[in-house]
């Protein structure tokens, strides 16, 4: 660990245009070790400028980011190049969830993620990628204790928040660190804050979009499968919301929620502790040998993006993707039975 926090300090050392950036449409993760990253480096008396891609849609992030003054901006309104050092927190170069335009290499990369693009990560001067780890907020986290750097309240709710919804509070692909260091934070976390972080007020749209959600899930009992198509839809974020929300259903070992957006087709993935497989290892090859597809996760949990050339149908798109999923999980499309 001391290796590596030199080796990122000297990778910043002396550089006034510093560059954070989350992946495409933040999650708590994302948000919380872009903060910490930003922290480390005002320690080191280095200014920085986080920036997200695409919208940040969920309640529970808004909130976030209100709530504990995390100052974050849309990558629309900067130019990457102009800055000298660029870090990608929670992502991966090249992998399709990434903000930066291709001809950009970062200067750091620092993810949980399994590594993608091995031999373009190699350009990059700096990257601790830890697979085993269940959040990268605890990679942030393990920095700033190594560097004896001060976490204030704010700082260590938004690590806690990071870390347990990336975990579904250390029920999901968590690691011993990820315990640890989330029980180390705890005593300094602003309780009534995270409590308005965790339960926000939800626009009254969210409940039409789970109602259309619910009628459009197809249940296949044999094999314990859910498939959810959304539509179209304005916030990406609800993929992963109807995932997390309809995995609960009894029964449940392999679940898809697809939606559709702009010129785009997105999924979550989601597997059950008890039936537990490589969710990551099944959305890569859902898009295998798709042009425009990336896709990636854990091994409980995952997503992916099909960004469509503009003749393309989404409705076929869609489709595509889940006549490959039933097939891979040896459902027969006409069995399917309506959830509601």
């Amino acid at each position: 660990m001391g290796d590596n926090l030199e080796r990122l300090h000297q990778v910043v050392q002396n550089k006034r245009k510093v560059l954070i950036a989350t992946h495409t449409n933040p999650d708590p993760d994302s948000i919380a070790s872009a903060y910490a990253l930003r922290h480390l480096f005002a320690s080191w008396g280095i200014n920085s400028v986080l920036v997200y891609g695409g919208i940040i849609g969920r309640a529970e992030n808004k909130a976030m980011i209100t709530r504990l003054q995390i100052p974050m901006r849309s990558i629309q309104t900067i130019d990457p190049f102009n800055f000298t050092v660029v870090s990608l927190v929670d992502c991966q170069p090249f992998s399709g969830n990434a903000p930066l335009p291709l001809s950009l290499v970062p200067s750091i990369v620092v993810d949980h993620h399994p590594a993608r693009k091995i031999s373009l990560l190699k350009k990059v001067p700096f990257v601790d990628i830890r697979p085993a780890y269940g959040s990268t907020s605890s990679i942030l986290a393990e920095y700033l204790v190594k560097e004896g750097v001060d976490i204030n309240r704010r700082l260590a709710t938004a690590l806690y928040y990071g870390i347990m919804s990336d975990t579904r509070y250390l029920g999901r692909d968590a690691h011993e660190v990820d315990v640890k260091l989330s029980a180390a934070l705890y005593p300094k976390v602003l309780g009534k804050t995270l409590s308005q972080i965790e339960y926000p007020s939800l626009p009254r749209e969210y409940f039409r979009i789970l109602q259309e959600a619910l009628e459009r899930t197809m249940w296949y009992p044999p094999q314990g499968v859910l498939i959810s198509e959304l539509g179209e839809m304005a916030d990406p974020d609800m993929v992963a919301i109807i995932a997390d929300f309809l995995i609960r259903m009894d029964g449940v070992r392999w679940l898809l929620v697809l939606g559709e957006m702009d010129h785009e087709v997105l999924f979550s993935l989601r597997t059950t502790g008890r039936h537990k497989g490589s969710a990551d290892k099944l959305a890569r090859d859902l898009i295998r040998g798709v042009e425009g597809a990336s896709a990636g996760g854990h091994e409980a949990t995952a997503g992916g993006r099909w960004l469509l050339a503009v003749p393309q149908s989404r409705k076929e798109a869609t489709q595509k993707l889940k006549e490959r999923f039933l097939k891979k999980l040896g459902c027969d499309r006409a069995k399917g039975i309506p959830v509601v």
